[in-house]
């Protein structure tokens, strides 16, 4: 039987483990492939792939099994590791009724959102909460995720499946290479390792806007193809964009609260930080509001759980419905499928057709307002795409 051997070989014989064990366990195993030899590090992500794994502390152990001498049993599959603890639930977050709503479409339809608003409004806890309503991994994501996280050395061994969606929420200082990956052998950077998950740029209106122009090609393509003189590589980069920021450099504009500081110029600069074509890309362009003092006390707010049951509904009706197509959430639909998915009745037609020509939208910009309103609809359990789901899906698509 062929077998894949991996590893490092030290110069005392020791056996080294290697990054990237799992996508190259899971591309040999298209090739018939069906045991592998690796480092004792290794061998867990190995068997997690589904192949007979042995795993070895030195040459000559291998040489000794290969041989007959001293046979390895193979490694066992690894158990899972126990879900994780989300620090923010929505039932932490007052009031912000409608942001919250976003948040559930996001979540269910695979939607990017921009949050806009003041200072201390909750922004941020809106954003991070996003984790905690995301639906969990299925296998095949699970093994598509933890693989690029394997090529990126973050695998712990004990547990090389990923039992969480990755949440990656990198600093407003990142490079370029941070961000979409880059060195030489090509690594992979943040919108890949948040594949599958979600991406959280917090005060977004502050990255470089080159680094932010970056993203135009993953959010598009759902991939980053990263090429040096050595060679090419290409990475995963399906995830939520979920983007925070505030109105203007000091925060207030719009605010009835507070009065703005800022000059027209200013404010202009802040935005043009967003280009139009990444701004495009943005299915939801929610303002967050200050909260009411009455509302800083309510009780009996939702928790992320009874909303994470709905997304995951959501989620499976989507799965249902799109299964011939090899599309997974409403966000991925093509032109053609949304015209089959996404169809409305004359009165929501004319609704649409007064928004393109009263905001300008583009023809991008009319499909992602169906494709939420699509999730709007599965959300409600409701076959058709309604009136009010596509007047919502318009609401939610304001500008900054």
């Amino acid at each position: 039987m062929t077998a894949l051997c991996l590893g490092e070989l030290a110069l005392d014989g020791a056996l080294r483990p290697v990054r990237g064990t799992m996508p190259r366990v899971r591309h040999a195993a298209t090739r018939g492939v069906r045991e592998v030899l690796a480092a004792e590090a290794n061998a867990g992500e190995a068997a997690a792939c589904g192949l007979e794994s042995f795993g070895f502390a030195t040459l000559r152990d291998v040489v000794e099994h290969l041989e007959g001498r001293v046979r390895i049993a193979p490694t066992g599959v690894p158990e899972r590791a126990a879900a994780p603890r989300h620090p923010v639930d929505l039932a932490h977050v007052a009031g912000q009724e409608t942001p919250k709503r976003a948040l559930e479409i996001a979540a269910a339809g695979g939607h990017n959102l921009l949050f806009v608003g003041p200072p201390g409004t909750g922004k941020t806890m809106l954003a991070r909460a996003l984790e905690s309503i995301l639906p969990p991994l299925d296998d095949a994501e699970a093994l598509a995720a933890s693989a690029v996280h394997s090529v990126a050395g973050l695998t712990d061994p004990r547990h090389p499946v990923l039992t969480a969606r990755p949440f990656r929420a990198p600093h407003h200082t990142a490079s370029h290479l941070s961000l979409v990956g880059g060195g030489s052998p090509p690594r992979p950077g943040e919108v890949s390792l948040a594949h599958c998950g979600a991406l959280f740029l917090d005060e977004v209106a502050e990255f470089s806007r080159g680094v932010l122009d970056t993203l135009r090609e993953p959010l598009e393509e759902h991939a980053i193809t990263i090429s040096r003189a050595g060679g090419a590589a290409t990475y995963p980069a399906r995830f939520v964009l979920v983007a925070a920021m505030n109105p203007c450099p000091c925060g207030f504009w719009g605010d009835a609260a507070r009065e703005c500081t800022c000059l027209p110029e200013q404010i202009e600069r802040y935005r043009g930080k967003i280009s139009g074509p990444l701004l495009d890309r943005i299915d939801l362009r929610v303002h967050v509001p200050r909260v009411p003092f009455e509302h800083l006390r309510d009780e009996g707010r939702e928790r992320s759980t009874v909303v994470r049951e709905r997304v995951a509904e959501a989620r499976e009706r989507m799965r249902a419905r799109l299964d011939a197509t090899g599309r997974r959430v409403n966000a991925d639909l093509t032109v053609a499928e949304v015209k089959r998915f996404c169809a409305v009745n004359p009165e929501t037609e004319s609704l649409l057709a007064e928004a393109v020509q009263a905001r300008r939208l583009s023809a991008r910009g009319y499909h992602r307002v169906l494709r939420v309103a699509r999730t709007a609809a599965d959300l409600a359990r409701s076959d058709d795409v309604r009136n009010e789901d596509v007047a919502f899906a318009l609401l939610l698509r304001s500008d900054p």
